[in-house]
């Protein structure tokens, strides 16, 4: 049996007076104040002999539990609890890099944590992105399972939901799918949906599409232009915050700059981790805001206008990738600079490399490609949801191994994919996906799996 819980003067943990003041260094540390970093080294030793942290939202404590479960607990001197927190209890596992959250009305989510040294530890999962609407169906076919029709459908999305659980794949969540889910005004099948995508996703993100964009760019043009080859860059990921990497007018200094490094990015993956699922699973209704749609009708007057000139195809498609250049041009200009380019190197990037280079960025890439498909079609009326919804499915479908979408989304990305001599990983239907799964092995009708 574990010790009971004492305060900070016990010395009921162990007879060494240096231990007993680390732990409480540890635990002020962790919700109130700051320690040099000095102390980093000791501060991993210590934190690898436990194997268990619990914090307590109705005691307010928490509790540091060893291996041969003796443990010690502190007051929270600064709650990570919100008023309005749907979470009532968080246990952390160091060992194995866990966090399991308990919410007001007892359900539980696991959620894998990052470390500094591989914030996306993917192992050989596939990684598969959904939209929202697979989200809904498998959120149905978790409570309502009859909803989901046809019968295949179903199967296909308890497979998807098996295969989640076990961690044998990563379906990873994005800035829209949050966006979507708190606009939805059916509190019960909200809080549905949202625990739904925080179970299966597991902490695990799709970073910001602007973010990843850019990146793009400047990995392009320093390697073009400065023979500077920057990593590849981890588009889903554990990484504290990267779900809105994007938004750098937002961005705020970490207020855990002066703590250890290890202890800093524990805390700071947990502050995002708690964000994302605090805002989620809130019970109150997001009512949107009025939609910008500027862009709708500039973009439906240009798609409009393209089918008046009487131009060839391969002319459509070159005044529209012009159209493109000035739609980006913020975003390329900032990335030029960052990446230290001359505005006549620039230039000719844009007049001899622009297309080469755009198509082999897994992201930009192939939204420049479906982009031209929708405008090439005369038929295309624009809705002021689908530049949102073209930019986070082209993001995901560059570097997901697998995507399934809305049909017309779809329909538009197959064409683009064997135009850009890509494989195809775009599918309509959760069950066009689990027939490709099974075909490679990750999942057999009998329950086991090759891969994995």
């Amino acid at each position: 049996m574990g010790l009971p819980p004492v305060d900070r003067a016990g010395a009921r943990v162990s007879g060494d007076p240096s231990r007993i003041a680390f732990l409480d260094s540890f635990c002020v540390l962790t919700y109130s104040t700051h320690v040099s970093d000095s102390a980093s080294a000791e501060h991993d030793d210590v934190l690898r002999q436990f194997v268990l942290i619990i914090m307590d939202r109705q005691t307010s404590t928490v509790t540091f539990m060893r291996w041969d479960r003796r443990q010690i607990s502190f007051p929270l001197t600064s709650s990570l609890f919100t008023p309005d927190s749907p979470f009532r209890r968080i246990r952390y596992v160091p060992l194995h890099n866990i966090l399991l959250l308990e919410t007001i009305h007892g359900e539980s989510i696991a959620a894998e944590l990052p470390t500094e040294e591989d914030p996306a530890p993917v192992r050989g999962r596939p990684i598969i992105y959904l939209d929202q609407k697979d989200w809904s169906s498998l959120a149905k076919a978790l409570y309502e399972p009859k909803r989901v029709q046809p019968t295949a459908e179903r199967e296909a999305a308890n497979k998807i939901i098996d295969l989640a659980r076990r961690r044998k794949i990563i379906l990873p969540i994005s800035a829209g799918h949050m966006s979507e889910t708190c606009k939805w005004s059916n509190i019960r099948e909200r809080y549905r949906l949202a625990l739904t995508i925080l179970e299966l996703s597991g902490g695990w993100q799709m970073r910001d599409p602007l973010d990843v964009r850019r990146y793009e760019l400047r990995r392009s043009l320093l390697e073009r232009f400065q023979d500077t080859q920057l990593p590849q860059q981890n588009v889903f990921t554990l990484e504290p915050h990267a779900i809105n990497s994007g938004r750098r007018s937002q961005e705020a200094p970490s207020q855990f700059d002066d703590l250890p490094p290890r202890m800093a990015f524990i805390l700071e993956a947990l502050t995002s981790i708690m964000a994302s699922f605090d805002t989620m699973l809130d019970t109150s209704w997001a009512e949107a805001g009025t939609p910008a749609t500027g862009w709708v009708e500039r973009f439906q007057e240009y798609t409009d206008w393209l089918a008046t000139t009487g131009r060839s195809t391969a002319q459509r498609r070159k005044s529209i990738s012009m159209f493109f250049i000035a739609d980006t041009r913020i975003e390329i200009a900032e990335e030029a600079r960052a990446a230290d380019i001359t505005v006549d190197t620039l230039g000719d990037w844009i007049d001899q490399y622009l297309d080469e280079d755009i198509n082999a960025m897994p992201c930009l890439g192939l939204f420049r490609e479906v982009l031209q498909q929708k405008h090439l079609d005369p038929g295309t009326t624009w809705f002021h949801n689908d530049l949102i919804d073209l930019m986070y499915i082209t993001c995901a479908a560059g570097y997901a191994d697998y995507v399934v979408g809305d049909n017309s989304l779809v329909s538009q990305i197959e064409p683009s994919l064997r135009r850009l001599n890509r494989p195809m990983n775009a599918y309509r239907r959760l069950r066009d996906l689990v027939l490709v799964l099974e075909d490679a092995g990750y999942w057999q009708p009998e329950g086991k799996t090759e891969h994995l």
